[in-house]
């Protein structure tokens, strides 16, 4: 398995949703990859046939570098003689390289998995994305076809997720919702809440509000927590013990740490959870398709569940190192979340907590 080096980096998971919409009018052409691709009738032994005889296949992704080369390597375990190169990057990056190759009719992807909806909705309406053929993909395995997969052929391959979660030693009793952040034991900065720098924060804060209520937000800046821009340092605090509690902690970083020992808990809100379901994509401009296909359909079988969403949402249910199936994440509304809401609501935020 070969990892594009320039992509690795720390174990971060990409939240944000872009407002990067599709630039695409132009002019290139696809290389005919659906011609190629061995179609869902024919079965999955042919298609392993047809992605063997392509040897290889390149994805790109959003996902957590880990997980995603876990799978690839489990992958061309299963699939000896399929070698597969993984290309991480933020999905502002990879969207723009993806376009590129649409538009030139070069392709270098067979698989694309991001986080933004924004993008994904107007490429799908541009047709470009193949049908997928995999049988778990086509609805003749656990897989629930009908619900994940979406019209213009893209389809929810697992989810990043964010939560409540508190220090053992400093806030023994814990945390069932996050009404409980409002507890006055928890004032004076002993709990820890994110900036809204980007809009897939703000639509975190209109989360709270629209789940516990429109004063929620309020009554937690009454709190007078302290402020961070993003949940990896506010994970630490909390381990650290600077912070009781906090308010917006990943799941995928408490666990290696709590397996070290650190003083650190979290739990899934009991009426859903706010995070960033990732989409799948078999794209029309790959050279590999049917690999691409082998692909898709191995990451969301339970081997590819378990092994892509360790500590964060799943497709499947029951997948073991998950906390919870991607039928219970927010989906976000990019119509809510224009440059000019964006603005008004930061104003609102500032005016609160600072």
């Amino acid at each position: 398995m070969r990892s594009d080096p320039r992509r690795r980096g720390a174990l971060l998971i990409v939240l944000s949703i872009t407002t990067l919409l599709a630039a695409a009018c132009g002019g290139g052409t696809a290389n005919n990859a659906e011609s190629k691709v061995v179609p869902a009738s024919a079965g999955i032994d042919e298609l392993v046939a047809a992605a063997k005889k392509e040897e290889q296949l390149t994805v790109y992704s959003a996902q957590d570098l880990t997980a995603l080369n876990n799978l690839a390597k489990a992958f061309e375990a299963k699939y000896p003689g399929i070698d597969v190169k993984t290309v991480r990057g933020v999905d502002g990056d990879l969207g723009v390289k993806v376009e590129t190759e649409f538009n030139t009719g070069k392709g270098i992807a067979d698989m694309y998995v991001s986080a933004s909806l924004s993008w994904v909705k107007p490429q799908a309406e541009a047709k470009r994305f193949l049908a997928p053929t995999g049988p778990e993909l086509t609805g003749k395995g656990d897989y629930d076809a009908k619900q994940y997969v979406h019209d213009g052929n893209y389809f929810e391959t697992n989810s990043a997720v964010l939560t409540f979660g508190w220090n053992t030693k400093l806030h023994s009793q814990g945390l069932t919702d996050y009404p409980d952040l409002l507890d006055p034991s928890l004032a004076g900065g002993k709990i820890g809440v994110i900036e809204p720098t980007a809009p897939s924060i703000v639509d975190f804060y209109l989360w709270l509000e629209e789940t516990y209520g429109a004063d929620f937000v309020k009554k937690l800046a009454a709190q007078k927590p302290r402020i961070y821009p993003s949940a990896l340092p506010m994970g630490e605090a909390m381990q650290s013990g600077e912070i009781a509690a906090g308010s917006f902690v990943a799941p995928i970083t408490l666990d290696p740490a709590k397996k070290k020992g650190a003083p650190v808990d979290y739990r899934m809100p009991p009426n859903g959870v706010w995070g960033a379901r990732y989409y799948g994509m078999v794209l029309s401009t790959g050279p590999h398709p049917n690999a691409g296909q082998l692909f898709a359909n191995f990451m969301v079988t339970a081997e590819g569940q378990k092994l892509i969403t360790p500590s964060a949402g799943s497709v499947l249910p029951k997948v073991p190192g998950t906390v919870i199936t991607n039928d219970k994440v927010r989906v976000q509304d990019p119509a809510k979340l224009t440059p000019e809401a964006v603005a008004a609501y930061q104003k609102k935020w500032k005016s609160l907590f600072q």
